[in-house]
């Protein structure tokens, strides 16, 4: 879903499986004058859709879109997560260090965790976002993807031109951990795995604060579905306007091929889904709230950083991802797979995904950190000085 000259950009959906764009965005031009090589497209979730959002509920097979499922390198049986699978599963699997996606809702740092490697949703706006099918022009921004964090740095530092950047002190590291809205209803040994790594971080000389995020909205999910679903049909219909595919809103949404998508663009396009009251009290009034809070704990507790397990969930088997269960209990992959990884979106604040271990499956857990807006650099410095203490990650059972 990123232009690149030369590649098509599919989106995954059958209505532009055959669109070359004749131009690229700024990302693109920056990292190949730097001698980036672009040397393939990778798979992902239908528009950039994670499953869950628009998947079956009832048990009936999920449909995943044009290109089918990617596959996680780690269990050839489980999902990468999304929407960014390919490029997940490609920098996992080793056939390339790194790779760009795409985070509207987690769709960079999902896959990153799930896939064992490291994943960076910046601050937004601090990457151009020209030449990227859009979800929502107020959460969408580009991503890099690697296998350490010390290549997202390389990358962020070609992309924005602002120099190279060095770990830090662990030893000078405040970080906070909110385990009310974080860790609640986590599963076990993905919740096991943060504590380690906590204690870890600690040990190492790091001061870990326990405290509240204030005014968190409990209903965050949905929060974030409310901007996307009203801006997806608007922002989409104004990319393929300019893209001169020839593709018209209406083509797309009558070719989709995941489960479910189809009809909701459809309501979304005829305004049955997100009214402009709804939106507008969620865009001026509970947005600007969940940035406020989220500054109000930065500089109230005077930390670095808020640091928390990526996602709530372990890989699901790709059979099994319109529901999950943690702790016996049935709950949406959806408001699992992303609940850590809202306030960021939301917010504009950036966000950083690290390796942590395996699970007794055998399957990656990472840990998360945010920060304030426009921190990006310094989160990338810790995630750095993280690295060097984390255990070794085990090369996955697919690796070149």
């Amino acid at each position: 879903n990123i232009d690149v000259l030369n590649f098509p950009t599919t989106g995954a959906t059958p209505a532009l499986e055959n669109y070359v764009p004749t131009k690229q965005g700024p990302v693109i031009d920056t990292l190949l004058n730097a001698g980036a090589i672009v040397m393939a497209k990778t798979n992902m979730h239908e528009l950039a859709f994670s499953p869950g959002i628009t998947g079956p509920t009832d048990g009936s097979e999920i449909r995943w879109g044009a290109q089918g499922a990617a596959k996680n390198p780690h269990n050839l049986k489980y999902s990468p997560s999304g929407s960014s699978s390919g490029t997940g599963a490609a920098v996992s699997a080793g056939i390339s260090p790194a790779g760009l996606g795409s985070d509207t809702g987690g769709s960079v740092r999902n896959p990153s965790a799930w896939c064992g490697i490291t994943g960076l949703r910046p601050s937004t706006k601090r990457y151009s976002q020209v030449g990227v099918v859009p979800l929502s022009w107020t959460r969408d921004t580009i991503g890099p993807m690697a296998r350490s964090v010390g290549d997202l740095a390389l990358l962020d530092s070609v992309i924005t031109g602002e120099g190279s950047i060095h770990a830090a002190e662990i030893g000078e590291l405040r970080l906070g951990i909110d385990r009310d809205f974080f860790c609640t209803d986590c599963d076990p040994d993905v919740l096991n795995i943060f504590e380690t790594e906590v204690e870890r971080l600690s040990d190492a000389g790091a001061e870990i604060v326990d405290l509240t995020i204030q005014n968190l909205e409990k209903n965050i999910n949905q929060i974030g579905q409310t901007l996307t679903m009203y801006e997806v049909v608007r922002g989409l219909a104004e990319y393929l306007k300019a893209s001169g595919s020839g593709v018209r809103f209406e083509d797309l949404i009558a070719q989709v091929t995941a489960s479910g998508m189809g009809e909701r663009l459809k309501q979304l396009m005829e305004g049955e889904a997100v009214s402009e009251e709804v939106y507008t009290h969620a865009i001026t009034t509970i947005r600007p709230a969940i940035q406020q809070s989220y500054a109000n704990v930065f500089s109230e507790n005077n930390i670095q950083a808020l640091l928390f397990p990526a996602t709530l969930l372990q890989p699901n088997k790709i059979s099994e991802l319109g529901t999950s269960t943690i702790r016996g209990k049935k709950t949406s992959y959806l408001l699992a797979s992303s609940h850590n990884v809202q306030p960021a979106s939301i917010g504009g604040s950036p966000g950083l995904t690290v390796a942590a271990g395996l699970t007794g499956s055998g399957l990656p857990a990472a840990i998360g950190f945010d920060g304030p807006i426009g921190s990006d650099r310094d989160l990338l410095a810790i995630g750095m000085a993280y690295e060097k203490i984390r255990p070794i990650m085990p090369s996955p059972v697919l690796a070149v």
